[in-house]
């Protein structure tokens, strides 16, 4: 089991730095981008404050302020995130992006520091390599230019948090992990994981026997799952019940499946290049490089790596698969597979995959090719041989159409008087903005519940009410707002 003289030795400035200069040269274009996506706005007006009272309003309120349309969520965290980041930059698009940028930065460090503990010292050079697996893997695009997909990174820079802080007092209390956990959930409710990854890595990782190792993971999380709980308790009496999605629900076994499904095409071959068949070819070979890995590892038996203290391989393993197994169960009880829903399931593949490499004494003969032979391929399924500048693209593409429509909303309600009703034509000019190689009908911002917060920030003396257009039902304001209706709906297929 890992000991260390404490979390700063370990969080050493050479790893930020190295993760900060290479998210830098793959991920920097994000900073050329404006605010969309539909909850951008929503999530500043909830969170912003100017006082001790509106701060703690804005922490103990709902998500969004309840106007998030698709279920009731408690993120404090995340609330705190954009109220800071609109006490500094106003409605500078630069700000929310530096934000994200170092969440992503400093997991990515996470994932070196977590990755060394579980190597052990003598392989710790491999560490790096799970870094830049995490760094660099496209699941990113999904998260980095869209700020409300902040949580996703929040959650997951908690839970590594706690990971490390636990396995560095193996079996004992850590208030600092107890924190971590609780930070976690937090800012998304993935992070209630925490409490339970916890105990799996450390009673996996440590020394003895069974009950002894469930002794020493319930003494690491305790304290976590205590937090833990006394927040999901207080969570019930902000959101009023459970909460959640209205999909959202113990997850069937058809349904656990389907995610698994997703999430391995999510993670395992995301950007296949041209010469690879895409779809369901290269999702099975990504699944079959994948167990190949996995039992190469399960084959190494736990004396064959000659390494004091570190902890064997097949451990360290079946930590990881707890990670992701729990993930996808949880996820799939959402009722809804998002994209950006794998950022958090990036971060034990990519230790995982610095695992296999790191072994070099597998059992029979040619062994260490198989490994080193299914991870380039599985590296090259994940896109790192396809050119990202289409993603660039269309990225930029729908930051434009944002802003563009932003502007002429401007102009629209400024010249309007109260009784009043305008129609706007919310979908962007032919090939203004693209997803995927795809024309959308607009950019991802402009939902109703957006353009309302969006004046709220920008128009605060303005009484604004957002419909869709409905010719069945002729909709008309009040004497004292202005009423605008947008004349095409955003699909739902499409991400938020």
């Amino acid at each position: 089991m890992p000991n260390s003289a404490g979390l700063v030795a370990r969080l050493n400035l050479g790893t930020f730095f190295a993760a900060l200069a290479l998210a830098f040269l793959a991920w920097g274009s994000v900073f050329d981008l404006g605010l969309f996506a539909w909850d951008t706005y929503p999530l500043i007006d909830a969170g912003r404050f100017a006082s001790a009272d509106e701060l703690g309003r804005s922490l103990s309120s709902e998500l969004m302020g309840g106007r998030f349309p698709g279920g009731h969520y408690w993120r404090p965290l995340v609330h705190l995130s954009f109220g800071l980041d609109y006490a500094l930059w106003g409605l500078e698009p630069l700000g929310y992006h530096v934000t994200d940028f170092a969440f992503t930065v400093l997991n990515a460090t996470l994932v070196v520091v977590l990755a060394r503990m579980l190597l052990g010292e003598p392989r710790k050079s491999w560490a790096w390599f799970a870094g830049l697996v995490f760094l660099l893997h496209p699941v990113h695009f999904e998260v980095l230019a869209l700020p409300p997909r902040r949580a996703d990174s929040m959650a997951l820079a908690f839970t590594l948090l706690a990971l490390v802080l636990a396995l560095g007092k193996p079996g004992q209390r850590s208030i600092g992990a107890a924190l971590a956990a609780l930070a976690a959930v937090a800012s998304k409710e993935t992070g209630a994981l925490a409490p339970l990854l916890v105990f799996s890595f450390v009673a996996l990782c440590a020394q003895g026997s069974r009950a002894s190792r469930a002794v020493a993971g319930l003494r690491s999380a305790w304290i976590p799952l205590a937090l833990v709980g006394l927040f999901l308790a207080a969570r019930s009496a902000v959101v009023d019940g459970i909460g959640g999605g209205a999909k959202a629900g113990i997850p069937a076994g058809g349904d656990i499946a389907d995610a698994g499904l997703r999430y391995s095409e999510l993670l395992l071959a995301p950007l296949p290049p041209s010469w690879i068949p895409e779809g369901e070819f290269a999702v099975a070979l990504g699944l079959v490089l994948f167990v190949i890995l996995c039992v190469g590892l399960w084959r190494v038996q736990p004396g064959s790596v000659a390494e004091a203290a570190a902890i064997s391989p097949r451990a360290a393993a079946c930590a990881l698969a707890v990670w992701g197994a729990v993930l996808v169960a949880l996820t799939a009880g959402s009722g809804v597979y998002r994209a950006w829903y794998a950022l958090p399931l990036a971060a034990p593949l990519a230790i995982f995959l610095a695992l296999a490499l790191s072994v070099r004494r597998l059992p029979g003969g040619g062994g260490s090719f198989r490994v080193f032979g299914a991870t380039l391929i599985l590296l090259v399924l994940q896109g790192w041989v396809s050119d990202s500048q289409p993603r660039w693209d269309e990225l930029g593409a729908q930051s434009v159409a944002a802003d563009k429509f932003v502007l002429h909303f401007d102009d629209v309600v400024t010249s309007l008087e109260p009784g009043s009703t305008a129609e706007l034509a919310a979908a962007p000019p032919p090939g203004s903005a693209r997803r995927h190689g795809e024309d959308t009908k607009r950019p991802l911002i402009f939902r109703e519940y957006s353009l309302e917060a969006y004046s709220a920030l920008v128009h605060p003396g303005l009484k604004l009410r957002v419909e869709v257009k409905n010719e069945a039902q002729p909709q008309s304001p009040e004497q004292d707002e202005i009423l605008v209706l947008l004349l095409s709906k955003q699909p739902e297929g499409l991400p938020r």
